[in-house]
């Protein structure tokens, strides 16, 4: 239809009119709006199993400018929690058996790595390696390849014992005790001369003979470490049964013996129980442990037996076998000679003092940081005082004969080791890729059950503006919009211009529209860290922050036709690109094989800096053991088509609309949908909208619940959202009209998404079967000219409902009343405030340094803010029920943030990140005013009654996931506690100059909050002067003194200590401001009755409880009408 000046609406008889002027015939017409229009909007969104949930705020208002062209403003904001769905397993793959030190748990084979993915963190630190079915294959790996060493050493060895036989028999040993044939030095050579590997789990002090009982469960079954007469492990420790040592080095350099906190000790005996000489070994201390352990230096222990068993039970010192001892210092590094008492021992137990059983899991133990490095182990005969000249003569020709005896068949051994120790490391290399080749490629039978696993998102805030401009011709619509949407890790700009044009004697209209959307996607936590310590080992999977963008290019054509005045029929066409980066930055996917068995070993073997080039293992971003993110293609090509029937039934004065709409796209999907809604008028001013809807699609071409293996095209993804699926939903919306042009809407809607309703059969099983419910509430005014609102002449003065000319600043709350009975006013206040600059205490400067010390209680400070900033939308709705009663009622919505730097010569870790957020609904204000005095118009005093309900979170945490650790005082939404809140306001008037004065006050009503504190009580004295340059403007200037009492009480909940936010003393206060500011109101024309007023409040001077930021001042904006 044509735009049509404001004179002429009554005009408007023809057939379109009367078809669009029906209930339910709501097609677009081509008619501005002639007076301002405003709608708010409240829904909560909950999903099955407490699942997602979201709270949407909208607003939005259309002001008419001319009979031709009218603007809009709308404004979306929505806040999300709760767990989502982030990949899904078969059930096989789910509660394994995994050990871990003296623990049995069963967990998921497949899930998200903690602290990142590493080489070794996927197999050996505790992933693959850990799982109970996995633990006895890497044992036979290691059998198999000791045994084949051993087997190529026995040949070599049993010639060398027959001609020692040989010796003995023709030399017969004199009668005395028996010991190692001589000088010789433990050295631990490099991973690819011995096969080893990175660590032994021994216990050396069970048993003699060249094996060692009780390897452990946490790791492979190697042996003890031998080497010429000698063999090294640790002791048994039944409380941690995989205690070890490692081999510390690379591959191609010597290594050393290395022990530290997860186990207890080292431990070295001859093969054969012998006695021996333990003259010297180089020692280096390279950690110590915290301040606080009970260790503070290290023990080496000399026994008269080589087998120990009960070493675990003693106390680390004194035992009855106990024949040598010497203590090592913490600074240790270098050559260390040992006394003259290890010239005649059996056993030697080297550990850390205090430190002889369970180290590891010990909760206290377990973060002491100890290690020793060990290595050039100087051995010889043992030294017996009290043999003869003859022992002593055949003890040096004995020596002499081995001797010789090991260098004619040192080069036999080691040609022989050559050839063998590649082939041992072979057999090693393919069991172990056997072992996990049968445990991550176990059968998955057909039907086997889908399981999802979630993960919980912090509390996030979606803040959607989106500005509009439509210009009506005489037959045609021209209309612009644009936007931004803004999330932490999601930014999207987008704009669009559509245009419409009537046919047919305007019982025809065509529309055409372009829109553009361009997207920045990034990702908290994009990088990956090591997984075990910092060991040089750890080879972590470190991939670039995620910042990518894609851009989506939309074309839609319509044709709307009035058929009858009781039909209407609308057809559109829509066609979307998009490119870029398509891929959902939090969703996982399973694939078996991406990743296979032989790469996992080579994960196992990396044990240098830089050994893996993870884009050689897999071009997929790895978050776990066979999990990766989801890829995406990064082109889709959607089509839709869609169609609606509006038919009003005259008999039943009602309207039913039929929708049906096809999709399809590149990907695989094409959905349909079809949905009914009945508009039933009902007395009273009542609309029931009862609705149905069905959906179904079938499901892209690169999704499965998991992959079996692994896709040429590289695409995947898991997200529910892309399967195949059908989903019905139902719900009902109540609306009241109310005269004043109110119309208030109640709905409900409830859903649920179900495989088994995909149309034609063929969804995906129950796994992903969920339901939601939503409920919503709107306020819709229609901010008509009070004239045609009520009645009345265009001359009635009915836009001075406040005190004649008497405007307050935009800062100050409560202080205006509506005069008439029956009056409405709406408005929207925006409040900033920003606190920058240097610390100050009371009235003065504090210095970092005096921050450091002072300002966090019994402990220091390791970091301040820097800048604190809050920001408030309040939507203000007051009415009067009489000429001196006037109601409010205020909800807002509250941003704040937060930096903070560390403090010059902290210690401390920051337990604030650097900075932090929140948003969401603050308290909400209700409050009645009451008029008790008016003289004359030209004096007036109110008083105001006010209420704070609790609506604010007061338990907002640092990562904005329940349970995590609390926020500071000051960056809670709201008090948690009621709030009763008095004022009392005086109002003058004389000419052009107008004043007041009010004091308020907040007095908190409960003891405690729910998260253990209550906020300081306030009051606050306000007096100003205002004078009219012009019947429109007015400028002000105010002056404020506030005080405010400390917090009480404390956080009850686990929260950080290491800034002075983070204590209650550091609040609160008394502040002197002044503020400037200028008044707005249109008396009269096509905006009558509205007002706009900001003001800047300026601190003068602060009297600060404790320490807290120097403030930089306010700033209020305000817009209001009155009707």
């Amino acid at each position: 239809m044509a735009a049509i000046k404001r004179e002429k609406s009554a005009a408007l008889a023809a057939l379109t009119t009367a078809a669009l002027g029906l209930p339910g015939m709501d097609a677009e017409a081509a008619v501005p709006v002639t007076q301002a229009t405003g709608n708010v909007q409240y829904g909560y969104y909950q999903e099955s199993d407490d699942r997602m949930k979201v709270e949407v705020y909208h607003g939005d208002f259309t002001l008419p400018v001319t009979d031709r062209l009218e603007f809009t403003f709308n404004v979306d904001r929505d806040t999300y929690s709760g767990a989502t769905p982030a990949f899904s397993i078969p059930q096989t793959m789910t509660e394994q058996v995994r050990i871990k030190g003296a623990e049995e748990k069963r967990i998921d084979v497949i899930s998200a790595a903690s602290g990142g993915v590493t080489a070794q963190g996927l197999t050996t630190l505790g992933d693959l390696n850990s799982f109970k079915d996995v633990i006895p294959g890497l044992r036979g790996a290691t059998n198999a390849s000791d045994s084949y060493i051993d087997q190529t050493k026995a040949s070599i060895e049993a010639q060398k014992q027959q001609e020692i036989a040989k010796y003995l028999a023709e030399n017969p040993r004199p009668d005395f005790p028996a010991t190692v044939s001589g000088a010789q030095t433990m050295t631990f050579g490099t991973r690819n001369a011995d096969p080893m590997g990175n660590a032994v789990y021994g216990k050396a002090n069970l048993n003699t003979g060249s094996g060692c009982d009780d390897p452990g469960t946490g790791g492979p079954a190697e042996a003890c470490y031998a080497q010429g007469e000698f063999l090294m492990g640790t002791i048994r420790d039944p409380f941690n049964p995989n205690g070890h040592i490692h081999r510390y080095g690379n591959e191609n350099i010597n290594n050393i013996a290395q022990y530290h906190n997860d186990s207890a000790g080292i431990y070295i005996r001859a093969l054969t129980g012998a006695a021996f000489n333990l003259k010297s070994l180089d020692f280096n201390s390279v950690s110590t442990p915290e301040e606080g352990s009970p260790g503070a230096f290290w023990e080496i222990l000399g026994f008269n037996t080589a087998v120990n068993p009960n070493l675990y039970n003693g106390d680390g010192t004194n035992y009855l076998t106990r024949v040598a001892y010497q203590t090592v210092a913490n600074n240790q590094s270098g050559l260390l000679t040992l006394n003259s008492l290890f010239q005649n021992v059996n056993a030697v137990w080297v550990h850390y003092q205090g430190f002889v059983r369970d180290a590891l899991n010990n909760p206290v133990t377990k973060e002491y940081d100890f290690e020793a490095r060990i290595d050039n182990i100087n051995l010889d005969s043992a030294v017996f005082p009290d043999a003869t000249p003859e022992q002593l003569a055949w003890l040096a020709a004995y020596n002499n004969f081995t001797k010789n005896l090991d260098s004619t068949y040192s080069a036999a051994l080691s040609a022989v080791l050559a050839q063998a120790i590649p082939q041992a490391k072979e057999i090693y290399k393919q069991a172990v890729i056997k072992t996990y080749d049968n445990f991550l490629n176990r059968l998955v039978p057909p039907k086997t059950k889908t399981v999802q696993r979630f993960q919980t998102q912090p509390v996030e805030t979606r803040t959607m503006p989106v500005f509009g401009a439509k210009y009506y011709f005489d037959n045609a619509t021209l209309g612009f919009s644009g936007g931004q949407s803004n999330e932490p890790d999601f930014h999207s700009s987008f704009g669009s211009v559509n245009y419409s044009h009537e046919l047919n004697n305007k019982l025809t209209t065509l529309t055409a529209g372009y829109g553009y959307t361009g997207n920045v996607i990034t990702r908290s936590g994009a990088g990956h860290g090591s997984g075990h310590g910092e060991h040089s080992h750890d080879n972590p999977a470190i991939y670039p922050e995620l910042k990518q963008n894609s851009d989506f290019h939309t074309f839609n054509l319509g044709l709307s036709q009035v058929m009858t005045k009781n039909t209407l029929l609308q057809l559109s066409a829509n066609y979307t690109r998009q490119q870029g980066y398509l891929s959902n930055p939090y969703k996982f996917v399973y694939v078996r094989g991406e990743i296979t068995p032989e790469e996992y070993y080579l994960l196992s073997e990396a044990t240098a800096p830089g050994q893996i080039n993870w884009n050689d293992i897999t071009k997929l971003e790895v978050v776990g053991l066979e999990l990766f993110r989801e890829v995406r293609p990064d082109l889709r090509n959607q089509f839709s088509f869609s169609t609606r029937l509006n038919q009003y039934i005259q008999p039943l004065n009602a309207a039913l609309h039929a929708d049906y709409r096809f999709f399809i796209d590149d990907w695989g999907i094409d959905s349909h949908t079809l949905q009914l809604q009945w508009i039933q008028k009902l007395p009273w001013g009542l609309t029931a909208t009862p609705s149905l809807r069905y959906y179904s699609q079938s499901k892209a071409d690169f999704f499965a619940p998991y992959f079996l293996a692994p896709r040429e095209d590289g695409h995947y993804s898991s997200d529910f959202r892309l399967s195949g699926y059908g989903a019905l939903s139902g719900g009902l919306t109540l609306s009241k009209q109310f005269n004043r042009g109110i119309r208030l809407d109640l709905g409900v809607e409830y859903y649920t998404h179900q495989g088994d309703l995909k149309l034609g059969g063929g969804g995906e099983s129950d796994y992903a079967d969920f339901s939601y419910w939503m409920t919503n509430a709107r306020l819709n005014i229609d901010l008509s000219a009070p004239g045609q609102m009520f009645g009345e002449g265009a001359d009635d003065e009915l836009h001075h409902h406040h005190h004649h000319g008497i405007h307050a600043p935009a800062g100050l709350m409560y202080a205006h009343m509506l005069d008439k009975a029956g009056d409405i006013m709406v408005g929207y206040r925006y409040m900033y405030g920003n606190q920058t600059g240097d610390m100050r205490h009371g009235d003065s400067r504090a210095s970092d340094a005096r921050v450091r010390g002072a300002a966090c209680g019994s402990s220091l400070c390791s970091e301040r803010p820097t800048e604190m900033s809050m920001q408030m939308h309040m939507l203000d709705l007051m009415y009067a029920p009489t000429d001196w009663l006037n109601l409010m009622l205020m909800p807002q919505l509250v941003d704040m943030k937060m930096k903070l730097e560390p403090l010059a010569g902290a210690t401390g870790e920051s337990e604030h990140g650097g900075g932090h957020e929140t948003h969401g609904l603050g308290d909400t204000l209700m409050a009645a005013m009451v008029k008790v005095l008016d003289l004359s118009g030209h004096h007036f005093v109110h008083v105001g009654v006010g209420v704070s309900a609790p609506t604010g979170d007061v338990d907002a945490t640092l990562d904005g996931r329940e349970g995590g650790e609390l926020q500071d005082y000051g960056m809670q939404l709201g008090s948690g506690t009621w709030d009763f809140k008095p004022s009392l306001t005086y109002l003058g008037h004389a000419g052009d100059w107008s004043w007041g004065a009010q004091v308020n006050a907040t007095k908190r009503l409960d003891k405690r909050n729910n998260s253990g504190y209550v906020l300081g009580d306030q009051v606050q004295a306000n007096a100003w002067g205002s004078y009219n340059f012009t019947p429109w403007l007015t400028a002000s200037v105010r002056g404020v003194y506030t005080e405010q009492g400390k917090i009480r009480g404390e956080l009850n909940r686990d929260h950080s200590h290491s800034a002075p936010v983070d204590f209650p003393s550091n609040y609160g206060g008394k502040f002197w401001d002044v503020g400037f500011g200028l008044n707005l109101a249109v008396p009269s024309g096509a905006f009558a009755g509205h007002q706009l007023s900001v003001e800047w409040l300026q601190p003068v001077a602060d009297k600060f409880n404790g320490y807290q930021l120097e403030r930089e001042g306010s700033l209020y904006a305000n817009w209001n009408y009155a009707f």
